[in-house]
């Protein structure tokens, strides 16, 4: 019960709370972020930014110095490793509507489908992640892309749907 009085706080306090790199308020704010994420989810590492608009779930779990950007999206299911740095507005789907083919109708959700960020990922502004994903170790994931099949590491991946562009390592 606290834990969801906790996470209002953060999705409406946190809303109103300046971005962490505004001045003069902004590390005030990512404190008070961080001090109500903590309730959220027992899950956070040292050193995690949540930005404004930003929020964790119950079963969130993020690793040491990473940040969840600016009105970022969210969903069960979700691990974000160490270092994970990620841009504003991205969309994480761990749900789908399910399809029954006898009625041709969709209807309610689907069973979750964790999604891994591994550590060491960028992210850019406004990508979608869809369940089931991993997207691995040191790489990049261009602004806008659409992620649909899991990422190998050290690449980068952009576009929509999502593919593999080049190895970083290469």
């Amino acid at each position: 019960m606290k834990a969801k009085l906790f996470l209002v706080l953060l999705r409406v306090v946190g809303r109103w709370l300046p971005a962490s790199f505004s001045r003069p308020f902004g590390k005030s704010a990512k404190k008070i972020r961080a001090v109500l994420a903590r309730r959220v989810s027992p899950h956070l590492g040292k050193g995690v930014n949540i930005e404004k608009g930003a929020y964790v779930l119950k079963d969130t779990v993020v690793g040491d110095y990473s940040g969840i950007g600016v009105d970022c999206e969210i969903c069960y299911g979700l691990t974000i490793g160490r270092n994970v740095m990620m841009g504003p507005e991205c969309l994480f789907y761990s749900n789908s509507h399910k399809f029954d083919k006898e009625t041709r109708q969709f209807s309610g959700y689907t069973d979750t489908n964790p999604i891994v960020i591994e550590d060491d990922v960028w992210i850019g502004r406004r990508a979608i992640i869809m369940g089931g994903v991993t997207i691995g170790k040191g790489s990049i994931i261009g602004a806008g892309a659409v992620v649909t099949k899991s990422v190998p590491p050290y690449s980068l991946a952009a576009g929509n749907p999502a593919v593999v562009k080049k190895n970083l390592l290469d």
